[in-house]
């Protein structure tokens, strides 16, 4: 399966909001985790893992709802696809996933500042002033928790989407 085939940077707006509209069954103007996961397999054909890895990796703000704007955006991004297309980066994908699931002990898909000091005192860092300060740098989105974007932007694996 092949993302880029399915959607390019010029298909009209009206397209993509209609697909994002017939899996918003709440009309809740965003995709929870069982709206998207459907719209990924059903109409993209994404397997299971890689619906899922793509879920996390579209949802930048962790909050586990994907607005329109966060839909478009990765849909019109050629990147948006590729971590997801190429098995070795699926793969580096994977392994990043598996790491932050490790210290997002709630399963809310974002790490708050608990967790991120246990990564940090993983890593040796006990100092409540450097914890915070690395919590600082990247908290992106400033809400005081790291997203799984956020998290994989930070571990450097794989060029900046």
């Amino acid at each position: 399966m092949s993302g880029q085939s399915y959607f390019a940077a010029d298909v009209p707006e009206v397209v993509l909001k209609s697909l994002f509209r017939k899996y918003d069954t709440d009309d809740s103007k965003s995709l929870g985790k069982r709206e998207m996961l459907r719209l990924l397999k059903e109409d993209l054909g994404f397997e299971d893992d890689r619906a899922q890895a793509c879920i996390l990796m579209v949802d930048k703000d962790g909050c586990g709802e994907i607005s329109f704007d966060e839909f478009i955006l990765w849909i019109r991004t050629e990147k948006g696809f590729e971590n997801i297309d190429d098995n070795s980066r699926f793969y580096i994908v994977q392994k990043a996933i598996e790491l932050f699931k490790q210290y997002d002990k709630d399963g809310n898909d974002t790490i708050d500042r608990e967790e991120f000091k246990k990564l940090m005192m993983s890593l040796n860092v006990s100092d409540d002033e450097k914890v915070d300060n690395a919590l600082l740098a990247l908290d992106k989105g400033g809400d005081g928790k790291i997203s799984f974007t956020e998290f994989l932007a930070w571990l450097n694996w794989l060029p900046a989407q």
